[in-house]
């Protein structure tokens, strides 16, 4: 009666997933347990890195579903990829490349997601400086736009400053023409004598110029001047509401801004407790993302590699077993076919050489009997009728 099969449980699944082969580690006593280790360990890896990119993706503000998703994905990846390098390492064909590529990959990712943990960590420091930097960017803002637009308002004021100061001018003057009129009345200026005289007729129509003058500067004047501050206060207004979209576009600390003032506390920790534990944050996450990869190294497989070498070796010998079947196949075929054409030739010219002794004497008897035939053409059609090749 057929055997029943064995059903399959968590150490099968842990064996798959480290990339051995049931058929042959459930042979190996000492090695299948050690295989069921490393496939924990990398059940273990492939949790945290699904759920580490996950936390990292849900930094960002993603949908939940594709956060999910993105986490899953890069887990399986991580999984994939040292399931490769571990059932490698296993069959004794382990590549040093691979594994200076898996090491720096975790180093590099170790580092990547330690920063959204830290960030999590010390939100409350974090947010202080991020909205400290923001001001800072929403200054350096305030001043870039100022910059754009420093030449149109330079030549907006200086336009509006030489009208107003034309107008001032005339006020002066008009001030002054008003001072020289009245101490000429009362005899405290000008030719000292009181009342309304000749000079001080002179002098109020010098001043009533003046405020003639005046009026028709300022009804010039005045309206452009209320332009040009228009135009002044439409280009100030313009920047103010471009930093104030600035500020409501980044009034939610994005993940670009967290990071900047990390960097930022990292370089005003003194103590140094903020730069410590993030490094040695970032170490854990590198020795979690190798875990298994160093179980692998120190858990060896010796029985199980053996039996996978040895099906390797009688594959090879197999393979080159066949070819070696197939090649004296060929040989022997080849030499087969050439004997067979070489004995069907000789019997082709035995048995046609009495028609050929026919032939030749039936050309002679032409040439003989010919008046016009000539040697050279007995010769030509006789090589054209016996001769195979030119």
């Amino acid at each position: 009666m057929p055997q029943p099969q064995k059903q399959y449980g968590v150490n099968d699944f842990l064996w798959n997933l480290a990339g051995f082969k049931r058929s042959i580690i459930t042979k190996c006593k000492v090695d299948k347990y050690h295989a069921a280790v490393i496939g924990a360990l990398l059940l273990m890896v492939g949790l945290y890195a699904t759920i580490a990119w996950s936390f990292f993706f849900q930094t960002l503000g993603a949908n939940p579903i594709l956060t999910i998703a993105a986490g899953i994905f890069m887990g399986a990846f991580i999984v994939a990829f040292d399931r490769a390098l571990i059932a490698s390492m296993a069959s004794g064909k382990a590549n040093v490349f691979s594994l200076g590529f898996r090491l720096v990959l975790a180093i590099l990712l170790g580092i990547f997601l330690s920063q959204p943990i830290i960030l999590r960590l010390y939100a409350p420091e974090i947010k202080r400086e991020s909205q400290i930097l923001l001001d800072q960017k929403i200054a350096e803002r305030k001043k870039e736009l100022t910059a754009v637009y420093q030449n149109e308002l330079t030549s907006l004021e200086t336009q509006k400053f030489d009208l107003q100061n034309q107008l001032d001018n005339k006020k002066a003057a008009i001030g002054q023409s008003e001072k020289d009129f009245k101490k000429e009345m009362d005899g405290t200026g000008g030719t000292k004598h009181y009342g309304y005289s000749t000079v001080s007729k002179q002098k109020e129509k010098i001043l009533q110029g003046h405020l003639d003058e005046y009026d028709q500067l300022s009804a010039t004047n005045t309206p452009q001047i209320t332009k040009l501050q228009g135009d002044i206060n439409t280009l100030n207004d313009k920047i103010y509401n471009d930093v104030e979209q600035y500020r409501a576009e980044n009034k939610e600390l994005g993940t670009l801004i967290q990071a900047e003032a990390l960097q930022s506390l990292l370089k005003k920790d003194k103590s140094g407790a903020l730069s410590m534990r993030y490094y040695l944050l970032s170490f854990i996450l590198t020795l979690i993302e190798l875990s298994a990869l160093i179980a692998k190294i120190f858990l060896k497989t010796p029985a199980y590699r053996s039996k996978v070498e040895l099906m390797n070796e009688a594959a090879w010998l197999e393979v080159e077993t066949e070819r070696e079947l197939v090649l004296a196949k060929t040989k022997r075929y080849k030499e087969k076919a050439l004997e067979s054409e070489l004995a069907l030739t000789e019997q082709f010219f035995d048995k046609t050489q009495p028609v050929n002794d026919e032939k030749m004497e039936g050309i002679i008897d032409d040439w003989r009997t010919s008046k016009d035939g000539s040697y050279r053409n007995s010769w030509a059609k006789f090589k054209k009728t016996f001769f195979l090749l030119d």
